[in-house]
């Protein structure tokens, strides 16, 4: 099971010293690489001008400093890799990718980025003012621990929960290296593979599953899990005595090349169990999805002979069941249990237009290419170890099982995403193990470092293509406040469109119906799309507000009217013309209004 390759052996010493006979420039050209690359990229960071926008998002801002920046880091990285090997520069590398790919944007922004982030700081905001698990209505109270965790730390060091929020990317991405490095040990006795794994994990991540969320929290307990399993429950597999005689070869097969995993003594088995479990139950409390990536992985392990005692996936369900089973009717009405049946239907991801601007189809194909690139890759590496399949079987069926989820659900067009996040650090240790075993040194290694590259501005592109409309200013973020803390409790909230910083304070519950998926608007939710809201469309825009109840208010701001037009969801202009319509229509009041947004509230066109 561990992975025979082990690294070169150390250079011949100097007669007399104990330092290997290495040239000045050759030590020190790794380190200065990846200096000059983060310098490259700060510099190029701050020639943008945060108040504007491109369709292209962070790249299409940027100077070249900062695509030179990119490529002096990842040469510099596979420099350190081939050569000298210093764990110091290696991890500094490492912790430069995260900076480009999840501090660039905060630098820049005061506010955190992705409308779905502030549903969350809402429900972390009603945890910090002392508030319980009070609505069984609302999915957040139901999974709470990453929203207690939260509020926990916000109120113990008494940094404000928008500022934990955006940079909450850089703590996530940071705290998985931790695990994946130390997994990667356990799988591969060359620590080099360790290196690369965590390295191109970060380059490959531009699903943007890092920000302060449920499933970020979820997937570093999940690390934990994983860990627990290839330290402490793995086991040598053996070949089958029994069954149908082509299982037989093909299980004696399968496992060819595997090394004998060290043994663990009953009472070491017992505490790996506890603290699996423990881990476990600590998902399951956090996030609605997670468990059962976990489960399948190890349940697709167990069967194929790489977990003991068999059981232990065993107990796993019966903790996700146990949480699960008063839940169930509120959890099915939301998402639905194997609400398709359709695995082409339930991979399509959420965005499935094809009328937004060049620079949204431009982002959706580059991330659509790299994951494919990715998953390729490593099925590669699976096939290229076909005479000794033994030792990648257990990184295999880790990589692989998440698709399993995709048979019978979508998680409202979000599972594929979950799925390849979860896939991703064994996909990663498949395609470095294979590349670090290939000859032809000087061949692989500038391959290596333009893959690199290639792949994380691929990932810069998908995290923050979106930048448009996915960032917020601080006049937007002020009417929400402003909102939350003066409007009328027990009104209607809807927006123009999902898009904006909603939900952001501890009483978003006192202004409509608890849902995951966020306020009605006038486009999905109305069914009012591709329409142009001129004088015209007065009408219909005041029919669907009289369903929304007594007074509900209405929220237009700059955020959404770029994420309309970025999808191509509403004509030009449309969310701009209605605004100027209900400034003067009869039935509507302007409660509050800054540069960047404006709250209507509709009192009926009778009064």
């Amino acid at each position: 099971m561990v992975d025979t390759v082990r690294e070169a052996p150390p250079r011949r010493l100097a007669v007399g010293t104990g330092a290997p006979q290495v040239p000045l420039l050759r030590r020190w050209s790794a380190p200065l690489l990846v200096l000059a690359g983060l310098a490259a990229w700060a510099v190029g960071l701050a020639q943008v001008d945060p108040a504007e926008r491109s369709d292209y998002g962070l790249l299409g801002l940027v100077g070249p400093l900062f695509f030179v920046g990119v490529a002096l880091l990842c040469a510099g990285f596979v420099v350190e890799l081939a050569d000298q090997r210093r764990s110091s520069v290696l991890a500094a590398g490492i912790v430069g990718l995260v900076l480009i790919l999840d501090a660039s944007v905060p630098i820049l922004y005061n506010t955190p980025e992705y409308a779905w982030t502030y549903k969350h700081i809402g429900v972390v905001e009603w945890f910090r003012e002392g508030q319980g698990v009070t609505d069984p209505r609302d999915i957040y109270q139901q999974w709470p621990a990453l929203f207690t965790a939260v509020a926990a730390l916000g109120h113990l060091t008494g940094v404000s929960t928008l500022t934990l929020a955006a940079w909450a990317p850089v703590f996530f991405s940071l705290l998985a290296c931790l695990p994946i490095f130390a997994i990667v040990r356990h799988l591969s006795g060359d620590r080099r593979v360790a290196f690369l794994t965590v390295f191109l994990f970060h380059a490959g991540l531009w699903v943007g599953t890092a920000y302060l969320s449920p499933q970020a929290f979820a997937f570093q307990l999940s690390l934990g899990c994983f860990l627990v399993v290839v330290a402490w429950l793995r086991r040598t597999p053996t070949q089958w005595r029994r069954g149908p005689r082509l299982l037989r070869r093909l299980k004696a097969w399968s496992v060819r090349g595997a090394e004998d995993v060290p043994r663990t003594t009953r009472w070491t088995r017992g505490a790996a169990l506890v603290a699996l479990y423990l881990l476990f139950l600590a998902i399951t409390i956090a996030h609605q999805l997670s468990p059962y990536m976990l489960v399948a992985a190890v349940a697709l392990a167990t069967v194929l002979g790489l977990v003991r005692p068999r059981w232990a996936v065993v107990g796993m369900l019966v903790i996700a069941g146990a949480y699960l089973a008063p839940r169930l009717e509120f959890i099915n009405s939301a998402y639905g249990l194997l609400d398709s049946l359709k695995f082409w239907e339930n991979a399509g991801g959420v965005v499935t237009t094809t009328t937004g601007t060049r620079g949204q189809q431009f982002t959706s194909q580059i991330s659509s290419m790299l994951a494919l690139a990715i998953w390729l890759l490593g099925a590669l590496a699976v096939v290229a170890s076909w005479r000794n399949p033994g030792r990648v079987l257990l990184a295999a069926a880790f990589a692989f099982a998440p698709f399993l989820i995709l048979v019978g659900q979508s998680y409202g067009g979000e599972a594929i995403y979950r799925v390849y996040l979860f896939s991703l650090p064994f996909t990663a240790f498949l395609i470095a193990q294979a590349a670090l075993r290939l000859r032809w040194r000087r061949l692989v290694m500038p391959v290596l470092a333009l893959f690199l590259t290639l792949a994380t501005l691929a990932s810069v592109q998908g995290l923050h293509g979106t930048l448009s409309w996915s960032t917020f200013s601080d006049e937007e973020v002020q009417a929400m406040q402003w909102f939350y803390a003066n409007a009328e409790e027990g009104r209607m909230l809807v927006v123009g469109a999902q898009n904006g910083p909603g939900r952001l304070a501890g009483n978003y519950n006192a202004f409509g119906i608890p849902s995951s998926g966020g306020d009605p608007d006038l486009i999905t939710y109305a069914g009012l799309g591709g329409r142009m809201f001129d004088a015209s469309q007065l009408a219909a825009v005041d029919d669907f507000m009289a369903t929304q109840g007594d007074r509900p208010y209405l929220v237009i701001s700059t955020g959404m009217i770029e994420y309309a037009r970025y999808y191509g969801l509403l004509p030009d202009g449309s969310l701009q013309a209605l605004e100027q319509t209900l400034a003067t229509a009869p039935g509507w009041t302007t409660v509050h209004r800054t540069a960047d947004a404006v709250i209507f509230q509709y009192v009926g066109t009778a009064q």
